[in-house]
């Protein structure tokens, strides 16, 4: 009887270990603590920062893109908002990058399940692009490694 007991109690935990279903990263947007099932990181440790290289799969808007299907935040970036004329101008702005090659330095922090990097943009610091071409500006309190 206890054995049963212990196996009914372990697969009722297994079941009802966590709500919600998972998002196209495999991450539960309901659950706490956040979490993901899929390591969709593919990054590596070069002199002790981590680096993410691949191409942009999708641009969501002026500071937010993908990187081998990688959500990135792109640091100290802060751009209009998608759904005003300034906004859709950024997004424009940036669609021009989709399929294109990119360096990003992660710098260890996580936003709205976004990682937040510094990307370099066929060769471009794709951060500064946007400040001189749309009106994204620079957001010093979160420009953590001074670069703008």
């Amino acid at each position: 009887m206890q054995k049963f007991l212990f196996i009914s109690l372990f697969i009722s935990v297994q079941l009802f270990a966590h709500s919600g279903g998972t998002d196209s990263d495999g991450c539960h947007s309901g659950s706490q603590p956040y979490h993901c099932h899929k390591n969709k990181l593919p990054s590596q440790s070069l002199g002790g920062e981590k680096i993410l290289k691949g191409i942009i799969t999708h641009v969501r808007d002026g500071d937010t893109i993908k990187v081998n299907g990688t959500p990135i935040r792109l640091a100290a970036l802060d751009c209009p908002e998608k759904d005003t004329k300034e906004g859709l101008y950024a997004s424009r702005i940036a669609q021009q990058i989709k399929g294109s090659q990119a360096i990003c330095e992660l710098t260890g922090a996580k936003t709205y399940n976004r990682l937040v990097a510094y990307c370099i943009v066929n060769g471009i610091d794709f951060g500064s692009f946007m400040m001189s071409n749309s009106e994204c500006e620079v957001w010093k309190k979160y420009d953590i490694w001074n670069r703008y």
